[in-house]
């Protein structure tokens, strides 16, 4: 109960950053040549890049949570309360299996690719539609918010991670359907970097790298967890909220 406000306050600073930050990209979006085909085919597109899951995830878990917390509060004064475990066990998957993961691999391989050669993740035309403004948002301040929710939210560390790790397979196994979807009906790679190795040992490397990576993330968060909140005892299915 002690660190509540602070994450609800987490999540409506997220809510309004995330939704001031879409309507003004929407804003810059329509002062751009819609000719231009590479802008046309990347506002057709918009909604199968990872970036855009991953602020969509961030976007529903702020809500998700602020409703959480709000009704904890509300019911603050009644004597043993708690939200129901499905949705407990929701806002954890959620988090753990999804957001936090998903966060980190946009930060870290968005960032990584665009120092070494910008124009593999991120050409300039697209300039014209996302402002530095806009990019550190989708980009970089994603990483901020899921760190306030670990500071603040202190968990305890599931016995088995199978569900969790099997959330987070299932959801980079859908966007990897969606992926090669997109190549095979456009003919065109939704990352430069793709059709740069596509064709070579680099292009299967790329994914294992990226597996590699979610897996480094998922566990983090709990070590993480415990540096700043201490050892909390392991649970198998319920979560507290503090």
């Amino acid at each position: 109960m002690a660190y509540i406000n602070f994450r609800i306050l987490g999540y409506i600073t997220t809510l309004l950053i995330h939704s001031t930050n879409l309507i003004y990209m929407k804003y810059t979006s329509r002062q751009v040549n819609i000719e231009d085909t590479d802008v046309k085919f990347f506002k057709s597109m918009e909604y199968r890049y990872f970036t855009t899951w991953t602020v969509i995830l961030q976007i529903f878990y702020a809500f998700y949570g602020v409703t959480c917390d709000i009704l904890i509060l509300k019911n603050s004064k009644k004597k043993n309360f708690k939200l129901p475990d499905i949705t407990t066990q929701i806002r954890e998957i959620l988090f753990a299996g999804l957001v936090w993961p998903c966060s980190w691999v946009v930060f870290t391989v968005f960032w990584t690719i665009f120092k070494y050669d910008r124009s593999l993740v991120f050409p300039e035309f697209l300039d014209q539609i996302i402002t530095s403004y806009s990019n550190h948002i989708i980009h970089t301040a994603i990483i901020p918010i899921v760190l306030w929710e670990v500071v603040f939210r202190p968990r305890e560390e599931p016995i088995s991670h199978a569900r969790n790790i099997a959330q987070l397979t299932m959801h980079m196994s859908m966007y990897v359907c969606v992926l090669f979807f997109t190549h095979f009906e456009t003919g065109i790679w939704l990352y430069p970097f793709f059709a740069v190795y596509y064709g070579t040992i680099h292009f299967v490397l790329i994914f294992v790298y990226i597996g590699l990576l979610c897996l480094f993330f998922y566990y983090l968060q709990w070590y993480i967890n415990r540096l700043i909140h201490g050892n909390i005892e392991k649970v198998e299915v319920k979560t507290k909220e503090r």
